[in-house]
């Protein structure tokens, strides 16, 4: 009995090329997220393999996600290991604006209650 060689060509929609460019389009999505809330967390994680070092409790490290909460639950999108920093970036911007403004409006909650009581107006 002779067996047919095996197609090896990649597929048109499982290409490798074609989950590249998905990764690079979620980009955008996840660092527009970023800028509003979520945090960036690294987690160890399962392949699924049987005979993986993983499948004895050696976990495979590296893996980052942006996990997001709603009033649904919480959710967690994977993001690269080239697009980590940018992420970041874009976390650590986001927390220096509302640092920024919880400064502005302390200082406006301030001035509101010395006129307050400049004005003779109790709480």
């Amino acid at each position: 009995m002779t067996r047919k060689p095996k197609d090896v060509t990649p597929r048109e929609n499982g290409s490798q090329k074609d989950q590249s460019k998905k990764s690079e389009d979620s980009l955008p999505k996840i660092l527009r997220l970023a800028s509003r809330c979520g945090s960036l967390q690294a987690q160890r994680v399962k392949c699924g393999k049987p005979n993986c070092r993983c499948a004895r409790g050696e976990l495979h490290e590296g893996y980052h996600y942006l996990f997001l909460w709603s009033r649904a639950g919480v959710s967690k999108l994977y993001v690269r290991r080239e697009d980590v920093p940018a992420v970041r970036a874009v976390i650590a911007e986001r927390r220096r604006r509302r640092r920024a403004w919880r400064v502005e409006l302390d200082e406006a909650r301030a001035y509101l209650r010395r006129m307050m009581s400049a004005v003779g107006v109790k709480r």
